[in-house]
């Protein structure tokens, strides 16, 4: 399976990008809420036993936040910003699949997609993830991370509307590069943990350089990972496939509660050999964290 989702991404890809010239680096550290950071060394068993290493950031607005949409306009209210491992947090990564909100923001604001449930035909040819095999939306495709269909909206949206997007709204360090069907998946696009943060906060308050409407339609194609007890996980998945180094996977999103919603980044990879399947692995640390805090239900015995 991994090697063909290999054969897969490389076949899509070509040539690498030519390197553009960098932005600066996020600063190392930075609260993503601006005040009250916090290292909690003692999330990193969570990672341990399943043999990987990464980070974890955790982001907890003030209590009593609006709803999505409806905050005043801003970035990131004061709050509090917990971490694991925060030099790996402010360090930059290929975003993956988690680029695919971002993505579609883009898709919605500019037209090229009128519909998130308007559907893309297939193109007929057989992948080796059997659920990218039909016809798609961007709803569907963003619940499979579906890589051809947001390859076939990057095409349609072309290289100058990302960059003009990153120009309005920053997400990590906003090179395109000489492929717009690769440049979240083999870079020049990276982005931190501590910018996935800000920048799922800002999708999820509504808060981002995108109308109310678009923005309210993405936050709706965030996949549900976990409805219970009246709390819903809401997160989008990345996996990069990087040649001679140990696949990279992600997980962003944030948690909806009813005494107020949480904003969390992890990213992680194979600290050596026996290693747990960074597929589902991701949640699962995730899932151990946020119910060691209180902030996700644990599941009934």
């Amino acid at each position: 399976m991994r090697l063909l989702l290999t054969a897969l991404i490389i076949a899509a890809c070509g040539s690498p990008p030519r390197p553009e010239p960098a932005t600066a680096p996020p600063a190392a550290h930075a609260a993503a809420g601006g005040v009250a950071d916090t290292v909690r060394a003692d999330w990193g068993g969570a990672f341990e036993r399943r043999g990987l290493t990464g980070t974890f950031v955790l982001y907890e607005p003030g209590a009593g936040r609006n709803p999505p949409g409806r905050n005043p306009p801003g970035r990131n209210p004061p709050g509090r910003t917990s971490r694991y491992n925060p030099d790996r947090a402010a360090e930059r990564f290929v975003p993956a699949s988690t680029f695919k909100l971002y993505n579609a923001l883009v898709a919605l604001e500019t037209g090229v997609v009128g519909d998130p449930d308007s559907a893309f035909a297939w193109d007929g040819v057989e992948r080796s993830v059997p659920a990218w095999n039909r016809d798609q939306s961007l709803r569907d495709g963003m619940r499979n991370s579906t890589v051809w269909l947001y390859q076939r909206v990057a095409r349609r949206v072309g290289a100058g509307r990302y960059r003009a997007a990153f120009a309005r709204e920053p997400y990590g360090n906003g090179l395109v590069g000489d492929s717009v069907e690769t440049f979240w998946l083999l870079g020049p696009l990276a982005v931190s943990a501590d910018e996935e943060v800000a920048f799922v906060d800002g999708l999820r308050r509504g808060a981002l350089a995108f109308s109310p409407e678009t923005q309210a339609a993405v936050r709706d194609l965030a996949p549900v990972l976990v409805d219970t007890a009246g709390v819903r996980l809401r997160a989008k998945t990345g996996l990069a496939l990087r040649a001679g180094r140990p696949d990279l996977g992600w997980l962003i999103g944030w948690v909806e509660r009813p005494d107020g919603d949480v904003v969390f980044a992890l990213n992680a990879e194979a600290a050596g050999a026996g290693a747990a399947d960074l597929v589902p692995a991701r949640l699962a640390v995730a899932r151990e964290i946020l119910e060691g805090e209180g902030l996700l239900p644990r599941p009934a015995r």
